[in-house]
Parts: structure tokens; C-alpha cells; sequence
């Protein structure tokens, strides 16, 4: 019998006085910050790979904005017991990152969701 020990992290971060789109795009600008490989991409959200190299940890970040909140996930990609931790590193990463970027001059936001929205799945 395998013993499975993935775990995930899961944290909501109200939308505030972002609309989907804005916060869309911040958020994808987040995770560029962090250096995520961004898989799938749509309207309402994303998946994102953590790059930390080939015998490094790694996990899958989740994103889908739903009723007003945006629910994040991250989840491991290996099958380790002490990968908590690294969870909640990863999405306590992404709000601080993406606060800082949030509170930051405004980019043009309609351009950058314009740039985005092409490569929604």
C-alpha cells in the first residue's frame, strides 16, 4: 500500500476594489515576480508551476477568482511528508508580492488584461 503525504495549502484573498480583470492581471504579474511558469490561463484564473530545478521542491499553484475572492491553492508535485511548509511559503509569497504590486503605481491594466486575454485557454 502507497502511503500518499501530498499536501495543499488554500488561502481566499478578497477581491477588494479590483475587478476580475484587474486582479487577473496582477496576479499573473505576481507570479511572474516569483519566477512561476504559468500553464493554463483563463478569465478567471490560472495554474502555475514553481521552477526551483530538477531535484528541487516543487508544487502546482491554483488560482480561480469565484463570488468576489480569488481561492488560492498550492499543492506539491512530489510525494514528501514536509511539504506544509512549503506551501503556505509559496501562497504567503504571493500576497505579500501581491499587495506590494497591487498598492504600486498603476500600470495600464485594460492593455495588460487586453495582452493576457489572448492567451486564454
Amino acid at each position: 500500500m502507497k502511503i500518499e503525504f501530498k499536501q495543499k495549502q488554500i488561502e481566499q484573498l478578497p477581491l477588494g476594489n479590483l475587478k476580475e480583470d484587474q486582479f487577473l492581471t496582477v496576479a499573473i504579474e505576481t507570479s511572474n515576480r516569483l519566477g512561476w511558469i504559468i500553464g493554463n490561463t483563463t478569465s478567471t484564473g490560472f495554474t502555475a508551476y514553481t521552477n526551483n530545478g530538477l531535484f528541487s521542491w516543487n508544487a502546482e499553484i491554483k488560482m480561480k477568482i469565484i463570488n468576489g475572492a480569488a481561492i488560492l491553492q498550492s499543492q506539491s508535485r512530489e510525494n514528501e511528508p514536509a511539504d506544509v511548509l512549503g506551501n503556505k511559503m509559496n501562497l504567503k509569497n504571493f500576497i505579500s508580492t501581491f499587495c506590494s504590486l497591487k498598492n504600486a503605481a498603476p500600470v495600464n491594466q485594460e492593455a495588460a488584461y487586453e495582452n493576457l486575454a489572448a492567451s486564454f485557454v
